[in-house]
């Protein structure tokens, strides 16, 4: 057995079922929908935030943009900010909340109102007759796990084992609902009111001894090997058929969220960036035109001599231009199909070693905002980046991938071809008597 078999025996037998379970798994899940959940209001915020800030001040043009700011007031411009990427725990503890509620069978609505309460009264007790907002973002955003999982799993027990106020049958069901929380919003209060006070006399909060706690993990997920191997992942479970970029970005999420809202206080602040991980790296500069970054590959179906892959290219070019590529991958296929194996898995990881470098180097400048992932990748990597030199690495990563496919399709090519001419003579030689008899 070669090692293309045994790497392909592996995944398919151990890598794919366990990403199966995974993807399966209620918990994950739910983190994955509350953080989905939020994205619209992230994708906003980071927008206007590229608005607040411009690339430059010289020139005409950016100094309209810069007497447009003015006029229009920083403050202004950076509300709605304040109130969705500033604040996007909250969102995402009530998506997870609700999610896993779903999940269990519970009332999805009291049961996300109910893990909002357990976050606020967590991450942002009152004080001074206001809000503290600096664990409502990506700062909460492990607390936001916590509670969003937590609270559903202790409603689920206690109407397990019927710890609950019973209403009379008269009382309308919604309203008997409504009461049903008032036993778990006591049980949560007496929880975490004590650990404040306690963690009070060290100078913590609840959410700043959870990211201590998660630090490391934090800091070890900007790193190249993270980037790679994050990559890598995604790439093993689609050649499985498994949606990777859904399971692994589902356990990352997290993390990159955290490094996006820091890097957007550095701006801010005016201090230099210092994360690079984040979504749009992989969404726009390594996949470029999906998962394995099959842009460059479409293209050159396009212009293959084989009708099979040139009418693949020809549909996959409108959907690959907006990173959805299910066209490419299934009607190749490259799906557990030996062939696409290496460069699969190459493509990408040239990607990612190129990529991190210009990030490094700062000939791109780092990632500021979250545009949607189905934005085409030159205009979404330069949204995110507020930099016009991104377009250069995403067209590098367009030639790479289509250089380390190249070969491959070719060999491909050759044997459909081959197929593809044995057919139209099987048809001709087929038809010649017929065409003989109808004449007799």
């Amino acid at each position: 057995m070669s090692l293309i078999d045994k790497t392909m025996h592996f995944v398919e037998n151990s890598v794919a079922p366990i990403a199966g379970r995974i993807s399966a798994q209620r918990h994950i899940n739910a983190i994955k929908d509350g953080f989905v959940s939020s994205m619209p209001f992230l994708i906003v915020g980071s927008l206007l935030l590229v608005f607040a800030y411009p690339p430059s001040s010289n020139g005409w043009f950016f100094g309209g943009w810069h007497s447009l700011i003015a006029m229009i007031g920083m403050d202004n411009i950076m509300a709605p900010f304040n109130l969705s990427m500033g604040i996007f725990a909250i969102y995402a503890t009530f998506g997870m909340g609700f999610s896993l509620a779903e999940s269990y069978k519970l009332r999805p609505m009291n049961t996300g109102m109910l893990s909002v309460f357990a976050f606020l009264l967590a991450a942002a007790p009152i004080k001074d007759g206001g809000i503290p907002a600096s664990y409502l973002g990506g700062a909460g955003a492990f607390t936001a796990i916590i509670c969003g999982l937590l609270v559903p799993e202790m409603q689920r027990l206690l109407i397990k084992y019927n710890i609950r106020i019973k209403m009379p049958e008269a009382v309308p069901p919604k309203i008997s609902a409504s009461f049903d929380l008032l036993i778990p919003i006591v049980v949560i209060s007496l929880v975490i009111m004590p650990i404040n006070v306690i963690l009070a006399n060290y100078d913590l909060q609840i959410p700043s001894a959870v990211m201590t706690l998660f630090q490391p993990l934090v800091v070890a997920s900007d790193s190249y090997i993270a980037c790679l191997v994050a990559v890598l992942l995604v790439q093993l479970l689609w050649f499985s058929g498994i949606h990777g970029g859904s399971v692994v970005g589902g356990i990352i999420a997290p993390m990159l969220l955290i490094n996006l809202e820091a890097n957007q206080a550095a701006l801010a602040a005016g201090e230099v960036l210092p994360h690079i991980f984040i979504n749009p790296v992989m969404d726009f500069f390594i996949f470029v035109g999906g998962a394995g970054g099959t842009w460059g590959l479409v293209c050159l179906m396009i212009f293959s001599k084989s009708t099979q892959l040139k009418t693949i290219g020809k549909m996959s070019v409108i959907p690959g231009s907006f990173n959805i590529n299910e066209p490419v991958i299934f009607g190749t296929p490259i799906v557990m199909n030996p062939l696409y194996f290496i460069p699969w898995l190459l493509a990408p990881a040239l990607n990612t070693t190129i990529v991190w470098l210009a990030f490094k180097t700062g000939f791109v400048a780092k990632i500021i905002a979250l545009p949607p992932w189905t934005m085409p990748a030159p205009i979404g990597a330069m949204i995110a980046t507020n930099s016009g030199t991104a377009i250069l690495v995403v067209c590098s990563s367009i030639v790479v991938s289509a250089l380390v496919f190249l070969p491959f399709l070719k060999v491909h090519e050759k044997q459909l071809v081959a197929e593809e001419k044995a057919r139209e003579d099987a048809q001709a030689s087929g038809a010649m008597p017929q065409a003989a008899e109808g004449a007799a």
